[in-house]
């Protein structure tokens, strides 16, 4: 049985990150720790892993919501990643940057529905791309825009399970476009690097400082 994850955001630092078994094909007590947790920490919301948790998350999140604001509470922003969707802004540049590039990479200005088989493709290249500008800031003194970056924090109980977790994904092409492969030769699900890509993602418009990814596989 895999387990769940949550990874909370302040801004790019990963400040949180937990780990736990949930009791069978019932994820509602689960769901209700995630409240709990983002709560505590801050978040007005999370994004959940819907291709893997499924529906089972929206319904017990409508309720736990619904009891909230019954008893005169906020309710949680509640939000599906759904990886085997469309790429997010299909029209956009790989590499934003490229737009105003005079002398373009071929590679880096092609357009996301052209480069990314899928959603989850988009957002862990998204995740890789932050780890190289990252590095580049920290080691070349590269310009970066604070948004672009991550930085995890040396305090995760669970900092060296996800480190090796962030290497497993590999990467294909699919006629033409990049595919995503977390289980390479059979391994398990890495749930905390999912939870990670998830929080990171960016699949809407809307800014949001504090965010929460939920990953996890219910079978």
């Amino acid at each position: 049985k895999d387990a769940l994850a949550l990874a909370l955001l302040n801004g790019w630092f990963l400040e949180e990150l937990h780990e736990w078994y949930g009791k069978g094909d019932d994820i509602f007590s689960s769901v209700e720790k995630v409240f709990m947790l983002c709560d505590d920490f801050g978040a007005p919301g999370f994004k959940y892993d819907s291709d893997g948790l499924g529906v089972g998350v929206r319904g017990d999140a409508r309720v736990i919501n619904a009891t909230r604001l019954g008893a005169g509470r906020h309710m949680l922003d509640v939000r599906p990643f759904r990886g085997s969707a469309e790429v997010y802004d299909p029209e956009g540049f790989v590499d934003p940057r490229e737009k105003t590039n005079p002398d373009r990479n071929p590679l880096l200005a092609r357009r996301n529905k052209d480069f990314f088989t899928n959603c989850k493709a988009q957002s862990w290249w998204g995740l890789r791309r932050r780890f190289e500008a990252t590095y580049r800031a920290v080691t070349e003194s590269a310009p970066y825009n604070p948004d672009d970056l991550i930085s995890l924090s040396s305090k995760l109980p669970l900092l060296g399970k996800l480190t090796g977790e962030l290497s497993q994904p590999t990467y294909d092409l699919r006629n033409g476009k990049i595919l995503i492969e977390k289980t390479p030769d059979g391994s398990k699900s890495p749930n905390l690097a999912d939870a990670v890509m998830i929080a990171y993602s960016r699949t809407s418009r809307e800014p949001m400082r504090i965010r929460a990814g939920v990953a996890g596989d219910i079978r």
